[in-house]
């Protein structure tokens, strides 16, 4: 179940890494509108997962950038986050003196950090990290950072047994990263870290199962590690389960107290569920708890596969689909057109003076004109015709398997619904240009190159016009 929620959690950070409003985040860190959006999708993903501490972007900078943040001049260095989904509050801060920077900056296809306090709130947390790439370089880091507290939720505070029997994890430094007392956690008291390094102190001996007395209490010990990339992680993580000497032994003999204790541990680490045990059919019921917990992990993970699919695919904003998918649908129309010999019209369209709409009447308006304007694109083409949006405000629909005078009619069509659109500002007129252009043979960036050309050329004779 852990290893299954750690992967759950790389797949998460990789598929923000590869998002395309992210990736031009990085690329045009001091353009604002560019770096709104992708801020815009960080706080969706924020909120599928509210279990993450923050979702910041670190920055490759080749030199600092000045950023204006709540009042406040924050100067940001390379490695720096330029983003976060706290309220600023981190932006300037990490960098790469941080190990989930440095390690991805050294060319690790993901990094699984120490447990340690926060940046933002002082409270533990780990973090996962995946490289951010354009042409195969590297030019951020995407961050998600999941709260110790809700993994100790998940993972420990369930596994107990009788009075003295629990569950929790230290790592190879020797501290605490996971407890039902919440106070031990990464505590600098000297008796705590004395509990990590003398489990460690045993480990290392191949010793995972055990009698010590600490806390001048006696108690029997099991632990294992956790089976985790080596080349990914900072520090190995050991699971550990204990119960006191005497509740073992509860007025048994020693040998069979031993053997009571151990079938009782060992189950408890197999099945997650020690604390049911109290029929004579025990094992019937781990067995059966054990396969309804893998059974509601898997159908959470193949739910969140389903988002983070769609996600990958779709703009968050519009649920049209993204630059990189609408690139891919382009080029499967063009070969699907070569074989079937049927034409191809793509519309190239991008809403007039739309930096002016987020200024005058601000973001939320701006972003209910992009939702209008997808739709209104959506309604006149036609089911089997494709449409992304293409980057902030501009889109392209490919229009397939139909004649000239269609394609200019469906363009001039889109062009008049979107003049007519109305808002709660009733001053607010929107109007787009559009270049339209056939296929002839050529590559499908060729024929986008072509496309927008055609729409600088409506732009530079006055706009809210349609050049073919």
């Amino acid at each position: 179940m852990l290893r299954s929620w750690v992967e759950d959690q790389i797949r998460v950070v990789k598929m923000i890494s590869t998002e395309p409003k992210i990736i031009n985040l990085c690329r045009f860190p001091e353009n604002e509108e560019v770096v709104e959006e992708g801020h815009k999708f960080l706080l969706h993903i924020h909120d599928l997962y509210p279990y993450y501490e923050n979702l910041p972007i670190s920055v490759k900078l080749h030199k600092p950038i000045e950023k204006n943040v709540n009042g406040n001049e924050v100067t940001i260095n390379s490695g720096e986050f330029l983003v976060d989904t706290v309220g600023g509050e981190t932006i300037g801060k990490g960098g790469m003196g941080y190990s989930y920077v440095e390690e991805i900056f050294k060319g690790k296809d993901y990094f699984i950090s120490e447990i340690y306090p926060s940046i933002l709130r002082d409270n533990p947390i780990f973090v996962i990290s995946a490289p951010i790439k354009y042409n195969d370089e590297i030019i951020g880091v995407a961050i998600i950072s999941p709260q110790m507290d809700y993994f100790t939720k998940t993972f420990v505070d369930n596994v107990n047994f009788k009075q003295t029997g629990y569950q929790f994890f230290i790592d190879d430094r020797g501290a605490i990263i996971s407890h039902p007392n919440r106070s031990f956690i990464l505590d600098l008291n000297q008796k705590t870290k004395d509990i990590g390094k003398g489990l460690l102190k045993r480990f290392s001996k191949n010793e995972y199962f055990f009698e010590d007395n600490i806390y001048q209490n006696s108690k029997y010990y099991i632990g294992t590690k956790v089976n985790f990339d080596q080349n990914n992680i900072k520090h190995n993580w050991y699971i550990v389960f204990t119960q006191a000497r005497k509740e073992v032994y509860n007025n048994s003999n020693r040998f069979l107290g031993i053997l009571i204790a151990m079938i009782f541990i060992v189950t408890a680490v197999v099945v997650w569920a020690i604390y049911l045990v109290s029929k004579i059919n025990q094992k019937e019921i781990y067995e059966s708890k054990l396969k309804k917990l893998n059974e509601d992990l898997e159908c959470k993970v193949e739910e969140r596969t389903k988002v983070l699919k769609r996600l990958s695919v779709t703009d968050s904003l519009t649920n049209l689909f993204n630059h990189q998918t609408i690139y891919k649908k382009l080029d499967g129309e063009l070969n699907r057109a070569k074989n079937d010999n049927f034409s191809v019209y793509i519309i190239m369209a991008d809403i007039d003076h739309f930096k002016r709409v987020n200024d005058t009447y601000g973001h939320q308006i701006g972003d209910q004109v992009i939702v209008k304007t997808a739709k209104i694109i959506l309604s006149n083409i036609k089911r089997t015709h494709i449409a992304g949006r293409y980057g902030g405000e501009e889109f392209l629909a490919i229009l397939s398997d139909i004649e000239w005078k269609e394609a200019m009619e469906i363009a001039e069509k889109i062009k008049q619904d979107i003049s007519s659109m109305e808002f709660i500002h009733k001053e607010l007129k929107v109007t787009i240009s559009i270049g339209l252009c056939k296929w002839e043979g050529e590559s499908y960036t060729d024929l986008v190159n072509k496309a927008d050309r055609l729409l600088y050329k409506a732009k530079e004779l006055g706009r809210n016009r349609i050049e073919v």
